[in-house]
């Protein structure tokens, strides 16, 4: 294996365990903090804007 696809198997392990670290803390990455914006309606009125949380 040359050293170009070991660079890039360390990267994949690297981003997985970052990946694992994160979805243990708090999933629920996106967040507003704007009352009013387009962005905060969408997160907090979740069926009426089309994001359903189920």
């Amino acid at each position: 294996m040359s050293r170009y696809e070991y660079q890039i198997l360390e990267t994949e392990r690297r981003y997985d365990a970052l990946i694992k670290e994160v979805e243990a803390t708090d999933p629920n990455v996106l967040s507003s903090v704007v009352p009013g914006s387009r962005l905060h309606e969408i997160i907090h009125n979740p069926v009426t804007e089309g994001i359903d949380e189920g």
